[in-house]
């Protein structure tokens, strides 16, 4: 009996692990997913956030007025992420802390380091009047998903908001939102 239980115990681990191999539009969710090595997260139910990397992000020009709001947003983005991550994920037993360094890996958690490469407003006029894509707002990270010391998975998202004629601020916090609801997806399919 206690054999079996051991064998179905790690038959589950074994099922839920991705195997080695780049997917596009992952589970419908990640726009593209690599796993670079075999991992085992079995268990682990910590999700570390190391701090969010933004140079990346192309800002408005500083006269546009979404630049204070771009710039805030970005300065409080680990902490956001964070706090909307443990939204999605606190229903399946998972804890995410955010972490002080990026130097930070923990081999009896899943550490997840973003590097933020979109937090773009868009133009609400343009959506609402000349639409077919025009001012969307667009939000994207690209990421690496470590196993103690070794970086397992990395992937590339993007979420575009168009159509939405929302006032900037709530569509900066529903492009955070959005995003995390995915990457949160991504983490309980691993």
């Amino acid at each position: 009996m206690i054999i079996l239980a051991v064998l179905m115990f790690s038959c589950v681990g074994m099922m839920a692990q991705v195997k080695v191999g780049k997917y596009k539009d992952w589970k419908k969710t990640i726009d593209l997913l690599e796993v670079k090595s075999p991992y085992d997260f079995t268990g682990r139910k910590t999700v570390i956030l190391l701090p969010v990397e933004t140079s990346a992000v192309k800002l408005p020009d500083k006269d546009n007025d979404n630049y204070k709001l771009v710039t805030k947003s970005l300065a409080n983005l680990t902490q956001s992420l964070a706090n909307e991550l443990q939204k999605n994920l606190q229903k399946q037993g998972y804890k995410v802390i955010v972490a002080e360094n990026a130097d930070v890996r923990d081999p009896e958690a899943i550490v997840l380091q973003l590097n933020w490469t979109e937090f773009d407003l868009g133009n609400r006029a343009l959506r609402a009047w000349v639409g077919f894509g025009a001012g969307n707002a667009g939000f994207g990270t690209d990421g690496v998903i470590y196993d103690g010391d070794d970086a397992v998975i990395t992937f590339s998202h993007r979420r575009i908001s168009p159509m939405d004629s929302r006032d900037y601020e709530k569509l900066a916090v529903k492009g955070v939102k959005d995003v995390c609801e995915d990457l949160a997806k991504m983490i309980l399919g691993l």
